[in-house]
Parts: structure tokens; sequence; C-alpha cells
């Protein structure tokens, strides 16, 4: 892994945890289905769509190993999640940008939470 690889790879884990951190809106270290679902919006710029521009793949099963409906931090951190690298800074900006510039609700429900969140940490 090239050191540049490595910056983006660490980035990634960084926006990603900063993400779920916001996301886990009850604070058990725990994405519940209601939580991952607002979550998943911010992996959608990583993942294939079809057509109707929903993920090919579910996130939620591929991140929850065990199987027991909920994805926990070490889960999320041990599954591969690919990500433009113009979208992993630590601050989420880029995030919040690109999910503003969606038209689903969803996405726009996302970035919502990211925003109350952030003004609840200052």
């Amino acid at each position: 892994m090239t050191s540049a690889t490595t910056s983006t790879a660490t980035q990634l884990s960084q926006m990603l945890n900063n993400a779920f951190t916001k996301f886990d809106r009850d604070g058990d270290d725990k994405l519940n289905s209601g939580e991952f679902a607002n979550f998943n919006e911010v992996l959608k710029p990583g993942l294939k769509l079809d057509d109707k521009g929903n993920p090919t793949v579910d996130m939620n099963a591929k991140m929850d190993h065990d199987s027991d409906g909920f994805v926990d931090r070490d889960e999320m951190g041990s599954t591969g999640v690919l990500m433009s690298a113009n979208l992993t800074d630590s601050t989420l900006k880029s995030m919040l940008d690109y999910l503003h510039l969606q038209v689903d609700p969803a996405a726009l429900q996302a970035a919502g939470i990211l925003e109350d969140a952030s003004e609840k940490d200052t």
C-alpha cells in the first residue's frame, strides 16, 4: 500500500467513524435499522447503483457480520468500503455538500442528522 493509499484509507476511516458517531443517535455504539438507513446515504457514493439509483449491494447485510440486526463500529470498520477521495474529509463537509446536492429526500434527511449532531458538538 502506498502512502497516498494509506492516507486516503485513514481519511475514509476517520470520515466513516465521525459519521457513525453522528448517526448513532441513541449512543449505544451500534446502528439500528433506522440509524443505518440514514448512515447508508453516506455509503452510497461508493456503491454501484442500479437504473433507479438504488445500491446493488445491501450494505446493512454486508456489514452486519453477526446478523444481530445492528451494525457496530467494529463491523463497519472491518467491511471494505470504497469512497471517492474527495468525500473522505473527517470534518464531513464534503459529504454534507454531496448530500445537499442530491434530490433524494433520504440524502437530505441524512445531511440534516449530520448537521444537527454537529451543532450539538459545538
